[in-house]
């Protein structure tokens, strides 16, 4: 064993975690016990090892790196307490001893690599209020802790990973990415990916309480969020819709949905190459959230002059220009057309009726998401048991962006209670 590597190692740990790491004044020693490590406890079991250890400990206290006492009554026997001596050049020395740059000059580091990549980032984008929290962290704590590594170039090619899918709008597959970035199609997959999806995850636990319904969404939904898949996404519908492919052509391809009244599939490559989507006859739209009520609505038979669109909760770059696709076709209708999203009546199931209405839809309206619904499902509703899921339903209850559902807000605060639209189908197929 490496005993002079062992022991810096450990003992540079103990002090960047130490209140001398950041304020440079030593109120106590920063020191392992010997007999709280086992690693030198095994060690001391073989004479020659022992033998080994003290001539180590002998030599780096001559370079004036650590000091050590002696075991009481066991003079050259036992070792009590190793510490470093609590001196700016003998830490820097520990340091190059160590092969390895001081904590704070990594932080600094990073800190340059995170302003390099947050500076042509949207102010208002989230990564870029994550970044700039990362980098006041940084320079206050001194020290890279979570998300980033000491290893500088795996942090760029990090950030290189995050502040792409930040700003891309389109679908783009995993191994395209990788190859694009990186020049080799697995490294995103076999080096990045659990790094950039940890930081994925924080970006969306500020959107969650954690409380109850609050789930954080898998992996691949994580990635699709930001146009990142596997295999191009399929979307589906079911309506009078025809999409015309092309831009500008004359003799475009037109593809008619209109008869498939069982339910219609478009994958992102047709969405990419729509010119444009035509939506005659349709009065009524409406966004479903989650799958199995959207199948169980079609199931039902919609009427002639509705579309049905399955929204699938936080929708992908791809998914919101086909949005952006169906509403711009039916707002060109001569007769007034109604938008409705249908979701879970919970945090969740409000966050993103508001982001499609914010964002695409202006004149979206809620369905079987107020307080009637509530009322009449109540046997069929799940008992909230966090109490910072209660707290973010008051704040809810008064931001205006959530007004129109501010009286349904008000019950499922009272009662303790929310809804799953998986829910609200059990209970109609058991009434009959």
């Amino acid at each position: 064993m490496n005993y002079e590597q062992e022991l810096l190692k450990r003992l540079i740990e103990k002090y960047e975690k130490s209140k001398a790491f950041l304020t440079g004044v030593f109120t106590q020693r920063v020191a392992l016990t010997v007999s709280k490590e086992v690693w030198i406890q095994r060690q001391m079991e073989n004479p020659e090892e022992k033998r080994l250890f003290f001539a180590v400990l002998e030599e780096l206290k001559g370079q004036g790196l650590i000091d050590y006492s002696w075991v009481k009554f066991e003079k050259y026997n036992l070792i009590d307490k190793i510490w470093l001596i609590p001196r700016e050049e003998s830490i820097q020395a520990c340091y190059r001893r160590l092969g390895s740059a001081p904590a704070k000059e990594k932080a600094d580091s990073l800190r340059g690599l995170i302003q390099k990549y947050r500076a042509p980032l949207n102010p208002q984008a989230p990564l870029y209020g994550f970044l700039a929290d990362c980098e006041a962290d940084l320079l206050k704590k001194q020290q890279i802790r979570t998300f980033f590594t000491d290893d500088m170039s795996f942090n760029e090619d990090l950030l290189r990973c995050l502040v792409f899918m930040e700003q891309n709008q389109g679908e783009q597959q995993e191994r395209l990415m990788s190859s694009a970035l990186y020049g080799d199609s697995k490294y995103f997959e076999h080096r990045i990916k659990p790094k950039a999806l940890s930081v994925l995850r924080a970006l969306k636990k500020r959107d969650l309480t954690g409380g109850d319904g609050e789930r954080m969404p898998a992996d691949d939904a994580l990635l699709l969020e930001k146009g990142i898949v596997r295999w191009p996404e399929i979307l589906e519908f079911t309506g009078r819709l025809a999409v015309k492919m092309g831009a500008g052509e004359m003799d475009a391809p037109v593809i008619d949905y209109s008869n498939q009244i069982y339910g219609a599939y478009i994958n992102a490559e047709t969405v990419k190459h729509t010119a444009s989507v035509a939506a005659d006859g349709i009065r009524r739209v409406i966004f479903i959230e989650n799958k199995a009520n959207y199948v169980w609505y079609v199931s039902q038979g919609p009427a002639r002059d509705e579309l049905v669109v399955f929204h699938g909760g936080f929708y992908s770059p791809i998914k919101g220009r086909w949005f952006r696709l169906v509403y711009d076709a039916c707002r060109r209708q001569p007769h007034t057309v109604q938008f409705f999203h249908w979701g879970d009546i919970d945090a969740g199931g409000f966050r993103i009726f508001c982001r499609l209405k914010e964002q695409i839809v202006p004149e979206l309206m809620p369905y079987r998401m107020d307080l009637d619904t509530l009322r009449q499902y109540r046997k069929q509703a799940m008992a909230i048991t966090s109490e910072t899921y209660l707290k973010t339903l008051e704040k809810m209850e008064q931001d205006p962006e959530y007004a129109v559902f501010h009286a349904v807000i008000g019950m499922m605060r009272k009662e303790r209670i929310r809804l799953e639209q998986e829910q609200m189908i059990l209970g109609i197929e058991t009434r009959g």
